[in-house]
């Protein structure tokens, strides 16, 4: 298996689909955020930008329920995000997955983990994404990629990444999280996953915050230059960042991780959540330990936005993420 390091190009893979969640806006969101000039956002922060176009999707009706009768076309979109993503991992480029709902996470973490082994998760949401057929209340299956990707649910679902290392509950990590139902609460702590919420976030910060989910020293989360000064002055803190763990990194920026002042276009807006300097000081922070393997943006309807608010809160976010991915 091959190690994810550091990288300076990116592919931006969209997937324009609505088959996890409820609604039809979601569809537009790989194209309304090229029209914003993402591409632009990346190169400026000096990565070499590619975009191979969007993954296919089935035709999607506005009045599709997204329930349990679409796990097959749900699985064939994975199947196609696993194929994407793989091939951007092997051409030595970062993928960026810009979609409209979060099933996209269960090809892409498929992909990762065959690539570089067990996959630590970041996954940066107002809502759990962790029930199962047997715990959901609604059936949406876009309360369920979080857990489907650490090995629970629809079997056809669970079939896209079977022939890779699941994540570790342990090396799971649930940040913010704020609006869980009584099933995700009951399966957060039966799959061991991590939950780091918004309050917490904010009390510890956001280096101990990566330092935790990275399972690394504090000069890991440094910037490269400061990490540079303090290993040459100190070989034993060099050591130490040497011989940590080195996990892969899957990132998941669910938008509506941001509180709905600064991100209006979301499907379900929960108060209470990150502005967006928190979340890009926290998406910095782990993009610069060089470990993020792939990184997605998800659950965002843009037709739903305000005065472009959500689309700066995004690149905000972005912007921080890349910055730090150029320079680690």
């Amino acid at each position: 298996m091959e190690a994810v390091g550091a990288r300076r190009k990116i592919r931006i893979i969209g997937v324009p689909s609505t088959w996890g969640a409820p609604g039809p806006g979601a569809r537009r969101t790989p194209a309304r955020l090229r029209e914003a000039g993402i591409a632009a956002w990346l190169a400026d922060a000096g990565l070499e930008v590619q975009d191979t176009g969007d993954v296919a999707v089935a035709p999607q009706g506005d009045d599709d329920f997204p329930g349990a009768e679409q796990v097959a076309r749900v699985a064939e979109m994975a199947r196609g995000v696993r194929a994407a993503t793989a091939s951007a991992l092997r051409d030595g480029c970062l993928p960026l997955l810009i979609g409209g709902e979060c099933s996209l996470s269960i090809g892409a973490v498929a992909a990762l983990a065959a690539h570089a082994g067990p996959v630590t998760i970041a996954w940066l949401d107002a809502h759990g994404d962790l029930n199962t057929p047997a715990t959901s209340t609604s059936g949406l299956l876009t309360g369920m990629p979080l857990a489907i990707a650490l090995g629970h649910g629809h079997a056809e679902l669970l079939a896209v990444g079977e022939d890779t290392p699941r994540p570790a509950g342990a090396a799971t990590f649930l940040l913010g999280g704020r609006d869980l139902d009584a099933g995700e609460r009951d399966n957060l702590a039966a799959f061991g996953v991590r939950h780091i919420d918004t309050h917490t976030t904010r009390a510890v910060g956001p280096e101990e915050v990566t330092m935790e989910v990275l399972g690394v020293p504090e000069i890991a989360v440094m910037p490269p230059e400061a990490r540079a000064r303090l290993a040459a002055a100190d070989p034993a803190a060099a050591a130490a960042l040497a011989g940590s763990p080195r996990p892969p990194v899957y990132l998941h920026f669910d938008v509506d991780a941001l509180d709905p002042e600064h991100a209006p276009g979301v499907y379900y807006p929960v108060a209470g959540g990150f502005d967006p300097s928190e979340v890009a000081t926290l998406a910095g922070y782990l993009c610069a330990s060089g470990r993020v393997g792939v990184l997605a943006i998800a659950s965002a309807d843009l037709e739903r936005d305000f005065d472009g608010r959500t689309i700066g809160a995004i690149r905000d976010v972005v912007v921080s993420a890349c910055d730090a991915l150029a320079m680690a």
